[in-house]
């Protein structure tokens, strides 16, 4: 089974173009099985001429993702965590008012049960957050391979409930001229709209590297910085590049202005990690609480 979405294979690409979509290989059972993807399965999209991307690259990125269990779990748990605790507290709920109890405690079992249930949604919205905040993390690592080949991996989920209709795209992004515009604009506005403290709010590794020995050495990562920001976002930019929420759209009443930059139809990858830094709030390690700090400070209650 062909696990390719086909594209007409061409010579010249431009920024923002989808070069292929691959489709879980697996057919049986998609509601209940995970996607599956094999890496020896190489698209011949993919070995065009004008890409620079090997065989042994190609299967070595696949098998760095679908190894990774940060993939696996957002690939089997994203769509269904909140769907499963809502059905088994649907289930309990019915339990109760045929249980054939009565009186007080009734009500007392089911103010529990609308307590307990509030809990176990707020906690099933913050586990999908880390499942989200996972395989952003995991595709970053697959993306600093293929960023040298002008490549970028992002995956759109588009199931409900279904876990088959995960879709991995290859899209064609020349990321040199993004980065060197995210170092310039972290190096004039480090204090000013990105407030001090904010690097501490970002899954990037800024301590310098010591080199021991007699003379101990201290290299700068500071140069790097911009291309970790720039990978640390690329899904969450694909995923809503993909789903066309980054078009401009001059007829549409606060939609995005147009303001082309590296990409010429939509919001490039550094015009979106410039507006997350600037709403980048840096994190209060005195608070208690830092959500309820931050939902207060946003309210001026601080």
């Amino acid at each position: 089974m062909k696990n390719v979405e086909y594209i007409n294979v061409r010579h010249g690409f431009k920024n923002g173009d989808i070069i292929v979509t691959l489709l879980p290989t697996n057919t049986n059972w998609p509601w209940i099985t995970a996607a599956r993807f094999r890496p020896e399965l190489v698209p011949e999209e993919l070995m065009a001429q004008g890409l620079t991307l090997t065989v042994e690259e190609y299967v070595h990125a696949m098998e760095l993702l679908v190894n990774d269990a940060r993939f696996t779990l957002y690939n089997i748990c994203y769509k269904r965590v909140l769907v499963c605790w809502i059905t088994i507290a649907f289930l309990v709920l019915l339990t109760l008012l045929f249980s054939g109890l009565t009186g007080l405690l009734l009500l007392s079992l089911g103010v529990l049960w609308l307590v307990l249930n509030a809990l176990a949604i707020f906690l099933c919205m913050w586990i999908k957050l880390k499942l989200s905040k996972g395989l952003e993390q995991c595709l970053a690592s697959v993306n600093k391979l293929l960023n040298k080949h002008k490549l970028l991996l992002a995956l759109d989920d588009r199931g409900k409930l279904s876990c088959h209709k995960v879709n991995l795209c290859y899209i064609y992004f020349d990321s040199g001229p993004c980065i060197a515009h995210l170092q310039q604009f972290i190096e004039s506005e480090e204090g000013k709209t990105i407030m001090q403290g904010w690097e501490q709010r970002l899954d990037i590794s800024t301590n310098d590297i010591v080199i021991q020995g007699n003379n101990a050495t201290r290299l700068s990562r500071k140069q790097d910085m911009a291309e970790q920001i720039f990978l640390r976002y690329l899904q969450r930019w694909g995923k809503d590049y993909l789903r066309r929420r980054l078009d401009w759209t001059l007829d549409e009443e606060g939609g995005n202005p147009a303001a082309p930059r590296h990409l010429t139809q939509a919001l490039c990858p550094c015009q979106y990690s410039e507006e997350i830094l600037r709403n980048k709030e840096p994190k209060d390690t005195r608070a208690c609480c830092p959500l309820c700090n931050d939902w207060l400070r946003r309210r001026g209650l601080d």
